[in-house]
């Protein structure tokens, strides 16, 4: 007997191909679990929603990550009726569709707001890792290559801690706030598969980079990656990055997903400026989505449910001051 979570799964993938990472069940069981609620909706005209609720007093707000599925505008007028019913104070989407998706989002009230996940990203088309490599930019194979020379090893495994620290380096050096290995351990755990590939200083035994990749419906994503900033010279970031990429290759994955890029056309004074020049060398295309769009359907909850929100910003900004 097919389970609940595999039926929800495969009507997904009926809706949409590859299906949504983050409309999946096990991604709805990693959010419950990091105190979400979450409502699984099957939608009038067939389409889906993994709803995540948050409440705040008496109001509740419904975020839908990477949906409604399929990503058109009959399925976010089923969930606006679903919401409605349901007593949402505020709905927030942010759909894998595109960008003309946000002609009929505005039409419906909805209004453009910060993004969660990345509005933009590159993903790769796999192909044996030989062919693979020659794909990439010269200076991404010199790097690959030279780390290689130079005695890194990559290790594939399931180290929330490692990426913890990796993170918290960035975190640092960047200022920016990142999941901490609470939230890595749960992806690890609840993820039908998600591994950590961490790049070595061999001799050394030195952790010198991490990325965090998960796999679902034939897609690769790099969720999350971080690296110490120690031994530039090793390469350890290119070949925690080249293991990551090439191993979903072999698998059998179809694409991989490099998980947020700057937008088209921002010039170096774009805080990603650099991160998207390090991608744009593994090739892929650019592919942009039509970001989040938030509707209010009670302007007294959704006010609440925004102070509470600049509430909680403010106390990351001070721990972030104070550490």
């Amino acid at each position: 007997m097919m389970s609940e979570a595999s039926r929800w799964d495969g009507e997904l993938e009926e809706r949409s191909s590859p299906a949504p990472l983050l409309q999946s069940w096990a991604w709805g069981e990693v959010q419950a679990r990091a105190g979400w609620s979450v409502e699984r909706v099957r939608l009038k005209g067939g389409a889906m929603a993994s709803v995540q609720v948050r409440s705040v007093g008496p109001a509740r707000e419904a975020y839908i990550p990477r949906g409604p599925v399929p990503a058109t505008g009959e399925a976010v007028d089923a969930l606006v009726e679903w919401a409605r019913d349901a007593r949402m104070a505020r709905l927030l989407v942010e759909p894998e569709g595109p960008t003309a998706l946000e002609e009929a989002l505005s039409e419906r009230r909805f209004a453009a707001t910060a993004p969660t996940q990345p509005q933009h990203t590159r993903i790769i088309e796999l192909r044996p890792p030989g062919e693979l490599l020659k794909s990439f930019r010269h200076g991404r194979r010199y790097n690959i290559r030279a780390g290689l020379r130079r005695g890194v090893v990559v290790k594939e495994g399931k180290d929330a801690a490692e990426l913890g620290r990796q993170s918290a380096a960035v975190e640092r050096r960047e200022s920016i706030h990142l999941p901490d290995r609470g939230y890595y351990a749960l992806l690890l755990e609840l993820l039908p598969w998600c591994r950590t590939y961490v790049a070595y200083q061999e001799a050394a035994d030195e952790a010198l980079a991490t990325v965090l990749v998960a796999r679902h419906a034939g897609r690769a994503y790099s969720l999350f990656a971080g690296r110490s900033g120690a031994h530039p010279e090793l390469m350890g970031n290119d070949l925690a990055w080249w293991s990551a990429i090439s191993s979903a290759a072999e698998a059998g994955c179809r694409d991989f997903d490099l998980w947020g890029v700057p937008p088209p056309g921002a010039g170096p004074d774009h805080p990603w400026h650099g991160l998207g020049f390090f991608k744009s060398e593994f090739g892929g295309e650019e592919v942009t989505y039509p970001g989040a769009w938030e509707l209010v359907l009670s302007g007294a909850g959704a006010k609440l449910i925004a102070l509470e929100k600049k509430s909680r910003a403010y106390v990351r900004g001070l721990k972030r001051n104070i550490s």
